[in-house]
């Protein structure tokens, strides 16, 4: 997952089979995401490989089904 170069980013997830899938709709001001998502996935500067270990904030609502994950990455 792409990193901002110097800031920590806040990014979208859901859970999926015990992995954390970013979200499509990720940018600073997708609102999308955040309504579909189960928490944000705290990234360090630099960005994050797949396999690496994330702190998630969970969201004060229920989980959802419906969220459309971005391609090939993966991360638990």
């Amino acid at each position: 997952m792409h990193g901002h170069p110097y800031d920590t980013r806040l990014v979208p997830v859901v859970h999926r089979d015990g992995r954390l899938l970013p979200l499509r709709y990720n940018g600073p001001a997708m609102l999308r995401g955040i309504a579909v998502a189960d928490g944000m996935a705290v990234v360090p500067p630099g960005g994050a490989r797949s396999g690496q270990e994330l702190d998630v904030l969970d969201l004060p609502w229920p989980p959802t089904s419906g969220a459309v994950p971005a391609q090939g990455a993966c991360f638990t």
